[in-house]
């Protein structure tokens, strides 16, 4: 039989396929299946501190409205065992994943400040993961804010995260940078151990019928794998940090193609 092993994020890996964050990753049954299948590893997907701080805020509001108004208001009040504010069932999560897998999970976190961030990751390596993929998604939309500032503010995460954990760190990069090898060449000085090239963003539509913006997710083609492709082949023998490829991949070419441009070469 072929050898398809190789390393990733510090781990030896039985298949240079990893199973990308999704929403298929939510299902522990799904994660058995796609160990089954052959993958290599799994990447969990993604804890979002925004949707966290939103929750928490709108449960305050609820817990407090009318509290000032009427002594007994106390008595409504819900039952807070009910409530899951906060990142335990994340957690959970990937501590039952890795007693039900034997390849690596790879916790996800998409955080909206620098102290989440740090908080967040700390309490998926003390929950297990054998590594954490930094899935930041910040789309700059002030004037104010330069190019250079965002990447410094990129790596100015990584090094925070990175003195926080123990874990190997992976940053999972979009494609809209002006020189990805300089950048790229930055997050690895800044302790990034891998780098996951492309994210893809949710980018909003018009509905003609209602006259109203709404969101509008296409799923990927493998048209869109010679972005990554050129990205990954550029970097491949210039960099020591890992190279994962993701998006486009969706046939056996597609993945043959990835390997041949250097993505998780063994």
């Amino acid at each position: 039989m072929i050898d398809l092993s190789t390393h990733y994020l510090g781990r030896k890996l039985t298949s240079p396929l990893v199973a990308s964050a999704s929403p298929l990753c939510k299902d522990l049954a799904n994660l058995q299946r796609m160990e089954e299948a052959g993958a290599g590893a799994v990447v969990l997907h993604s804890l979002f501190e925004e949707q966290i701080v939103l929750d928490s805020e709108s449960l305050d509001r609820f817990l407090n409205a009318g509290s000032e108004s009427y002594a007994e208001s106390t008595s409504y009040f819900p039952d807070l065992g009910a409530y899951d504010i906060g990142p335990r069932a994340y957690l959970d999560h990937i501590r039952a994943a890795k007693k039900a897998l034997k390849i690596p999970v790879i916790a996800s976190l998409n955080g909206s400040s620098l102290g989440g961030w740090v908080r967040y990751a700390r309490d998926m390596q003390d929950a297990g993961a054998d590594a954490l993929e930094l899935n930041i998604y910040f789309l700059p939309a002030s004037f104010e804010i330069s190019g250079a500032q965002i990447e410094d503010d990129y790596c100015e995460l990584v090094e925070a995260v990175k003195s926080h954990v123990r874990i190997p760190v992976a940053v999972k990069l979009g494609p809209f940078f002006t020189s990805i090898p300089h950048f790229a060449y930055r997050l690895e000085c800044a302790g990034a151990n891998a780098l996951v090239l492309f994210n893809r963003f949710y980018q909003p539509d018009f509905d003609l019928e209602t006259l109203e913006a709404t969101p509008n997710l296409q799923l990927s083609t493998s048209d869109e794998l010679r972005l990554r492709l050129h990205a990954i082949a550029l970097l491949s023998s210039r960099l020591d940090v890992d190279l994962a490829l993701t998006g486009g991949v969706h046939t056996s070419g597609d993945a043959i193609k990835g390997i041949l441009a250097g993505a998780l070469k063994g």
